[in-house]
């Protein structure tokens, strides 16, 4: 029994102990989780970290029951010094090797993440430096060896995105293996680019329901950029990145030490996407990408509220643009760029020009940009070529069939758009322009524009063209358009409608220049079968309003050379046109139109006149020869010289309507002036011949002369009709003077002095009448009474009344040469040489 009861106390007391040591133990356990293990704990699992190149501090160590040695505020530093804070830990589990740990030695064998936050500084020794604050820590840190460690399982959050982690790294090197100063380089390497990965993620927002997803696999020394290893996944959806709204996020990619390549990317957003591959040497800071867009970048600039033009281009559906760029950073911190690519727009507009389509291939280093295989479609129209843009030049080739209204929208250089502006487009207008140029964009005088241009159904300043074709060498300061053919169409032009004229004219020339400078045009052999008022209209408006009185009834033979100022009061113009046709014109002359045949001269203009020299043409039955000077201004005056041979007074009578017409002809000479539109403004001196008329019958039998012709049955029995006359004029203010009137019969001399007023159509004139012939030898005893019978004839020039009058004396002019002289002395009744004046040219012969 006794034998028994030991035992039972035995076992009490064993009971008793085992309960106790279990207390102490549950007590130091806790008391050790209530004050921290000690510091030699901290200290020697410090120093087993570093063994593995983690260089921690520990405030706090706890051990904690089925979980293991619990660490709290873990600061972790990149050097054995402590000088570099490389992140903090509020809490990190270790697992000691059990068998070591009785040894009094540390050696850890993992490390477990729950729940952990881990802040990574950018920059250590910089307490306001930003950081990568990771949250949600969970996972594994395996210590592979004595250099490496494996973590697995790992994940957390960072700015709201979920991140998956498996990394294999080694923690440290030898001593001494790598230059100091490239350690430095490295670790600001890594600075500057954690910066970047902060600054980028803060910039997005995430939906809480689905984060995005990164998923990375590292391998390498961290310590060494060039031997780190990663692959990286980015998977989101439904970002908001500075008010940018991206559907979906794929990207994919990898990093060889410090290049890292994006194998695949693929952003969507609301109106498009941006796909492409990328690779970037982290280090070097050089890259390359290719990318193919189809964003909407002018919407996306507005969301993110970049300040932009508010000319902004728009389009009717994204941009499509695939590019492959190259860049690095240089000495000076800038970057360089070299980009090449293709670009497609649907529908651009940009301000008030908008074509259909525009594609193009181009090359841009970041200052030099080259246009190639430009496409510009609108409205059936196409323009093809190349540009080439420098900052202080822009250089292009090109050809072009587009609208007229889109050059006159897309060239704004004076005069060249005023010019454009003269152009408007008739119906089933089409053009064809090949040319090249330059263009400064700094200096509005400096560029050019060389080719080759041809349209059809076009009008410039209001005048209509079938065709026209013309070499082009513009510039600031002169615009030359050389070795043009025009076809004017003239199916609505007044003069062809009204006579019934070509629908068609041509018109060629050597050069037409608009010199800046001098500010003139010049034409050089302008020549063609045209209307000539329109086809100086195109180019000198105010010198077609004065041709526009020349009334071709066909479009005559024109040559013109010359210079015609722009500059007001026009004082360097001096444009001279040669005109001939076989066809009528039409001219006013007094107040009445005259068709002129055949009509043939030359027209100067002048600053304020305009010459017309070596007319000639065929009217009223006979010929005209002509210089005029119309001299411009407030006060128009016409002045010039006429000699006319053979008119025929019933035309002159029907085109002026004058009563009673007599038949004849006459031929004379006049200088002439008129001053405004009206004949009171006329003043003229000449001579006029009339031959073959009937000016009027003289009774020879006197009161029998009736009778006889009665009896005879012959009106002209009895008379003697005067048939010709001379006499030289002075006209003043549209007044007629005339003191040298010579007519004769077989048996009477008439002599006359008088006037005609032009104004109100009346004459006033004193006819004398002597002897002649054999009614001469009968009246020899009258003959100291010759002069004595003289008549007055007044009253309206086509009705006068003729009285007899008192004798009066003739005028002195004639008192000799009309009453002393026999009238054989006067030739030009006897049919002398027409008056001639060496002024004016001959006719030329047909």
């Amino acid at each position: 029994m006794r034998h028994i009861r030991i035992i039972h106390r035995f076992r009490i007391c064993v009971a008793v102990a085992g309960f106790l040591a279990v207390a102490t133990l549950v007590g130091l356990v806790a008391w050790a989780n209530q004050t921290g293990l000690p510091d030699a704990w901290r200290q020697g699992i410090s120093e087993a970290l570093a063994k593995h190149g983690v260089h921690a501090e520990i405030a706090s160590l706890r051990f904690v029951p089925f979980r293991g040695f619990v660490a709290g505020e873990v600061v972790l530093f990149s050097d054995p010094s402590h000088q570099r804070v490389a992140g903090r830990l509020q809490q990190l589990i270790f697992d000691l090797d059990r068998s070591q740990l009785t040894r009094g030695e540390f050696q850890i064998e993992r490390l477990q993440l729950s729940g952990a936050r881990f802040m990574l500084a950018a920059d250590p020794l910089d307490p306001q430096s930003e950081t990568l604050d990771i949250s949600d820590l969970t996972g594994q840190i395996e210590f592979a060896g004595p250099h490496s460690l494996v973590i697995s399982e790992a994940s957390g959050r960072i700015h709201g995105i979920r991140l998956d982690l498996h990394c294999l790294l080694d923690l440290y090197r030898t001593p001494g293996i790598t230059d100091p100063v490239e350690e430095e380089l490295a670790r600001d390497q890594r600075r500057q680019v954690l910066i970047q990965v902060i600054q980028t993620l803060e910039s997005f927002e995430f939906p809480a329901s689905l984060p995005p997803r990164i998923r990375l696999e590292i391998r390498g020394d961290l310590e060494d950029p060039e031997s780190l290893r990663a692959s990286i996944q980015v998977r989101a959806s439904n970002l908001l990145a500075r008010e940018v709204n991206l559907r979906e996020v794929d990207l994919r990619g990898e990093l060889y030490g410090s290049t890292l390549v994006l194998h695949h990317g693929n952003i969507r957003a609301d109106r498009g996407e941006l796909t492409g591959n990328a690779e970037y040497d982290l280090w070097k800071a050089r890259g390359h990408c290719n990318l193919r867009s189809t964003l909407d970048i002018p919407a996306l600039l507005r969301q993110l509220q970049i300040p932009l033009p508010e000319d902004l281009p728009s389009f009717s559906a994204p941009p499509v643009l695939e590019a492959r760029a190259e860049f690095s950073r240089n000495d000076d911190g800038n970057w360089d760029k070299r980009v090449i690519g293709q670009l497609q727009l649907a529908g651009p507009r940009w301000r008030d020009i908008a074509v259909d389509q525009v594609s193009t291939s181009f090359a841009w280093d970041g200052s030099q940009l080259l246009l190639e295989d430009l496409d510009v479609q609108a409205e059936g129209g196409e323009l093809t070529g190349r540009i080439f843009i420098q900052p202080e030049m822009i250089r292009y080739d090109a050809a072009s069939t587009l609208p007229l209204h889109l050059w006159q929208q897309g060239i704004p250089i004076e005069p060249l758009r005023t010019i454009l502006n003269d152009f408007s487009a008739g119906e089933g207008f089409d053009s064809q322009v090949v040319f090249h140029g330059h263009a400064h964009p700094h200096h509005d005088h400096d560029w050019s524009f060389i080719g080759d241009a041809s349209a059809h159904h076009l009008l410039y300043q209001g005048v209509p063209a079938r065709e026209g074709r013309v070499k082009l060498d513009l510039s600031g300061e002169k615009l030359d358009f050389r070795e043009g053919h025009v076809v004017f169409d003239y199916e609505k032009y007044p003069l062809k409608l009204r006579h019934g004229g070509a629908a068609s004219g041509t018109a060629d020339m050597d050069l037409i220049r608009y010199d800046d400078a001098q500010q003139v045009v010049i034409i050089e052999n302008l020549k063609g079968t045209a209307w000539p008022a329109p086809i100086l209209r195109t180019f000198a408006p105010e010198v077609a309003d004065e041709l526009e009185v020349y009334g071709f009834h066909q479009p005559p033979d024109l040559a013109a050379n010359g210079v015609i100022g722009i500059l007001e009061g026009l004082p360097k113009q001096n444009l001279t046109v040669n005109f001939s046709s076989k066809s009528p014109m039409d001219y006013t002359f007094l107040d009445e139109n005259l068709v002129l045949e055949r009509p043939e001269g030359v027209v100067r203009v002048l600053p304020d006149r305009v010459r017309v020299e070596d007319l000639a043409f065929d009217t009223l039955g006979g010929a005209i020869r002509a210089s005029v000077n119309s001299l411009q201004g407030k006060k128009p005056r016409l002045s010039g010289s006429l000699d006319w041979t053979e008119l025929d007074l019933k035309k002159i009578a029907n085109a002026y309507h004058l009563k009673s017409p007599l038949p004849g002809r006459i031929t004379g000479r006049a200088d002439f002036s008129l001053k405004g539109d009206q004949v009171s403004g006329l003043d003229a001196q000449g001579h006029l011949a009339i031959e073959d008329s009937q000016l009027f019958d003289v009774p020879i039998l006197g009161p029998l002369s009736p009778v006889v012709a009665t009896v005879l049955g012959n009106r002209k029995a009895g008379f003697q009709e005067a048939s010709s006359a001379f006499f030289t004029f002075n006209v003043e203010e549209g007044v007629l003077h005339s003191h040298d009137f010579l007519t004769t019969t077989p048996s009477l001399v008439f002599t006359a002095d008088g006037s005609a007023d032009l104004n109100d159509q009346t004459l006033d004139m004193t006819v004398r009448m002597n002897a002649r012939g054999l009614l001469g030898v009968i009246t020899l005893p009258l003959k100291p009474f010759y002069g004595l019978f003289q008549f007055r004839g007044t009253g309206p020039l086509q009705n006068p009344e003729w009285d007899n009058v008192m004798f009066t004396s003739p005028p002195d002019e004639e008192q000799n040469q009309r009453l002393m002289e026999p009238p054989r002395a006067l030739p030009v009744l006897e049919g002398a040489p027409r008056p001639h004046r060496e002024t004016l040219s001959p006719r030329k012969k047909r």
